[in-house]
């Protein structure tokens, strides 16, 4: 019998909660069929739960199990956002081959559910899973830890062709080593193999070996006992006291202590073999009779769904975050190039870097909605007339602090789980500022505790001079601490800039990875030594530590709270770069996206413009995932298809036109509208602004709130840098005979001051809105990146011609006006999408020019982040 006859059995359950019908194209009947697809070797048993028969209405069809997949039941979909309750629960046993010698990364092996959608356009209903067709399928894969497993719940969406919804919950547990051969301790102690790869280990008898043999399977299942008791415990917590059940307490620790004692005083490797099996089989019983107490109480619960809901939200939130950078600029020069982001080289330079190579994944992750690390859009975002500020009323910060400030990178605090701004200061500063209030106040915060501990929920700010010794810094989470020393550090200040958010129904492991603070780029950076958890120990030191302490230590590193050391290296050195030194992380919270989900807003109207040649489901998408990111906003969508018969004729036409539509449904809404937003692509921005200059829409012009702009070609195509769209509109002009596109190229005119596009720069109306919000792309060919953002760019500069000059009165006209309404806030965006390399589309820059209207991951990135809050 060899090594890999050892077996791990994990128990997943899966709960089919719910199907919306977000836009599907067809009527008829549905189905969700679910398999779970592991690694080569392993083997995977499907088996259905008890259901609760009196939930399902006469529309569905009992659900059922074939070839080892799991299937929903069958229910009827005849109105658009429909939502179906399935109530569908399965269960599969999943084994897969298992290796002593490196034993927790053989239990972590790829693992895959796959939805896929079924569907019969028939008048009754099907009599056999055979009679319906397959439409498309949904892969999610599964990234867990042997230990803590999976307890999520998620909401997913098929592919745009079938625009559904399927919110699933998924809870994974680890139950079962076993198996183990009978000459796994001789085969170990024969060839010297290392047993747990993470941890020097030192082998010098017999009875070492059969000590960390044990420790590693009886510490892991132990461990996921303990943590599946911990998840019983603390999601019991949120229930009514009449439906909790009594759990006895429990001590890994203590259990395994026993067993290695008992292992420890066994001379024979028979009896040693035979102990060790039963003591993994009196394990598994203990996780399964657990396992089925948990299934039974949570299963169906529509509160724990919906507390597993937010969390994986919570969880999701933090991800979306990454590769999202801002960077702030003064009001008056949001006209300027040079105050927006640099070129596409620094686009490039995040793309290729380390840092994009190691963001974490998501524990139920769809590339196609979610999108694996190397598939994420960048987006940069550039506020102006952004400040930084202090929560606490008690502190104040000199302005020559937050001018500094400005300058600097701000950083996530892991102990208040909110931004930071690490400063340099300089000794003039120090000693200007070391009688104020703030350093007396941190100093007798310092005094007051015997090694020096800060505590942040007293002090905002901190104050490292040279000269002090060791400090250790910490909050109310033991793991999560840093630590900095003065050969590290060298005058810093952290100066807070958002008030806790922190989700204390979070459990510790499910927080999101956060960063340490980091220096400026002309100071060494803060580098804080791994917290005792982590630090390599071996388990059979030369000292031959106790079984106890053995024991202890075993328990609290497979329970440890996974860190993604590198990951937090390659963030901190990718902000520290020359290239990024104006920019910091994207740091929004949880708690003010909370906010604006259950904020009841008033009616409000977004009126969606398709471009050239586009249909008025062209922004289908951007809607659902608006809609998506603000569920509890009362949004009122205006898709209008008023000029899409002819998008070659005049754009003042069909400006004339949407106008026109838009006033027909504001007159024929039961409520009126309190605010009124556009959303348009393309050729569509050049029509909203024709509309806003329309006799009809001057009324409506206080309710104005939000113009976001999607690669809008706001100043024509003048210096646009690709010859072979250049030539491509050139062509389409001969061929189409379109006003439009005469218009959009500014040779409408001889005289360019006579042209469309000048024209109507002179009389914009983008100042009565509060939010401007103009979104593009370098790799977006067929609009100019500037024209795209309503900037002076370079060329421009340089060009003292007629042209020149008209071209820079036309961001003025369009910019001044913005500047001068002090509730106008202006915000771009620029974007890298993760784009196939040498595709026409790509090449020609039309891939980026729609990927704003059909790249599932970017969409549901920026309206959960950043997006959502230019409409609440």
């Amino acid at each position: 019998m060899g090594l890999d006859e050892l077996r791990v059995r994990y128990s997943l359950v899966l709960e089919l909660n719910r199907f919306t019908n977000v836009h599907l194209f067809e009527k008829g009947f549905y189905q969700v069929r679910a398999s779970v697809v592991g690694p080569p070797n392993s083997a995977v048993i499907c088996e259905s739960l008890q259901l609760d028969e009196q939930d399902c209405t006469a529309q569905e069809l009992s659900p059922g199990i074939q070839d080892n997949c799991a299937i929903s039941s069958t229910f009827k979909v005849i109105m658009k956002k429909a939502v179906i309750k399935l109530r569908n629960a399965f269960i599969f046993s999943v084994d897969i081959p298992g290796d002593v010698c490196n034993f927790i990364r053989s239990c972590t092996v790829p693992i895959t559910i796959q939805f896929q959608l079924y569907h019969a356009k028939l008048i009754s209903r099907p009599k056999n899973p055979d009679s319906l067709d397959h439409c498309t399928t949904l892969l999610v894969n599964l990234n867990y830890s042997p230990v803590y497993g999976l307890h999520y719940c998620k909401e997913d969406l098929f592919e745009y062709m079938y625009m559904a919804q399927i919110r699933y919950t998924v809870h994974m547990v680890m139950v079962d080593i076993d198996n183990p051969p009978h000459t796994l301790l001789s085969q170990c102690w024969d060839s010297r193999l290392p047993v747990l790869s993470v941890v020097d280990v030192g082998i010098q008898d017999y009875k070492d070996m059969i000590l960390n043999v044990a420790t590693v399977l009886c510490g892991t299942l132990l461990s996921a006992y303990d943590f599946l008791k911990s998840t019983f415990s603390n999601l019991q917590d949120t229930l009514p006291s009449e439906y909790r059940h009594e759990l006895k307490p429990a001590d890994a620790v203590d259990a395994l202590r026993t067993i290695l004692t008992s292992l420890a005083e066994i001379e024979s490797i028979d009896d040693a073999q035979d102990q060790l099996i039963h003591d993994l089989k009196s394990i598994s019983r203990s996780i399964h009779i657990l396992w089925f107490e948990f299934l039974e109480c949570f299963i169906h619960s529509k509160h724990i769904q919906q507390v597993l809901l937010e969390r994986f939200r919570a969880v999701q939130l933090e991800r979306q975050k990454e590769a999202c950078f801002t960077q702030s600029h003064p009001k008056e020069k949001s006209g300027d190039y040079k105050s927006s982001t640099l070129s596409s080289s620094v686009g490039n330079f995040i793309r290729n870097s380390r840092y994009m190579s190691t963001i974490p994944p998501l524990p139920l992750q769809a590339d196609d909605n979610d999108g694996e690390a190397s598939m994420i859009p960048i987006i940069i975002e550039d506020l102006y007339n952004w400040e930084p500020y202090t929560d606490n009323p008690n502190i104040s910060v000199p302005k020559e602090i937050l001018d500094r400030a400005m300058r600097e990178k701000r950083v996530w605090d892991p102990i208040m789980r909110r931004p930071h701004i690490v400063v340099q200061l300089d000794e003039n500063i120090i000693k200007a500022w070391r009688d104020s209030q703030l350093t007396e106040a941190l100093t007798e915060t310092l005094n007051e505790e015997g090694e020096k501990e800060a505590d942040f929920s007293r002090a905002r700010s901190a104050v490292l001079l040279n000269g002090d010794r060791p400090t250790r810094t910490s909050g109310s989470d033991s793991n999560s601490s840093f630590y900095t020393t003065t050969e590290e550090t060298d005058n810093l200040l952290l100066v807070d800039l958002e008030p806790a958010a922190h989700d204390p129904n979070i459990p510790s492991q499910l927080s999101p990875i956060t960063t340490q603070p980091t220096s400026s780029s002309n100071s060494r950076p803060v580098r804080p030594p791994p917290p005792p958890e982590f630090s390599e120990v071996s388990l059979i030191p030369e000292n031959h530590k106790t079984i106890n302490d053995l024991a202890r230590k075993t328990i609290r590193l497979l329970k440890s709270e996974v860190t993604h050391v590198n990951f937090e290296h390659a963030r901190r050195d990718l902000i520290g770069s020359p290239l990024m030194e104006s920019m910091y992380f994207l740091t929004d919270t949880e708690g003010s996206r909370m906010m604006a989900t259950t904020y009841s807003a008033s009616p409000h109207l977004v009126v969606c413009a398709h471009g050239l040649e586009g249909a008025s489901n062209d922004l289908r998408q951007v809607r659902i995932f608006l809609q998506a990111a603000l569920p509890k906003s009362d949004l009122h969508f205006l898709m209008s298809d008023a000029y899409m018969e002819d998008t070659y004729q005049d754009i003042k036409e069909m400006g004339r036109l949407l106008a026109d539509d838009i006033v027909q449904t504001i007159i024929c809404s039961p409520k009126p509208y309190e605010r009124i937003s556009f959303i348009g692509h393309s050729l569509g921005t050049l029509v909203i602004r024709a509309a806003l200059q329309d006799p009809l829409l001057e009324r409506y012009t206080a309710k104005f709130h939000t113009f976001l702009s999607l690669s809008g070609p706001h100043l024509g195509m003048m210096y646009s840098p690709s010859y072979l769209v250049n030539g491509g509109l050139w062509l389409m002009q001969r061929l189409k005979a379109g006003k439009s596109l005469q218009q959009i190229a500014m040779k409408d005119s001889s005289d360019i001051k006579q042209t469309y596009v000048y024209k109507l720069s002179c009389n914009d109306q983008l100042h009565h809105f509060s939010n401007v919000v103009l979104i593009s792309s370098h790799q977006d060919r067929y609009v100019p990146f500037h024209s795209a953002r309503i900037e002076i760019c370079n060329d421009a500069k340089r060009d003292y011609s007629y042209s020149g000059h008209v071209y820079r009165e036309m961001v003025h006209n369009m910019i001044q006006p913005m500047i001068d309404n002090p509730k106008c806030n202006i915000s771009r965006y620029s974007i890298q999408y993760a784009l196939e390399h040498g595709s026409a589309n790509s090449m020609i820059g039309r891939a980026a020019h729609i990927a704003c209207l059909d790249s599932e991951v970017f969409l549901n990135k920026f309206f959960s982040v950043m997006g959502w809050k230019f409409f609440v």
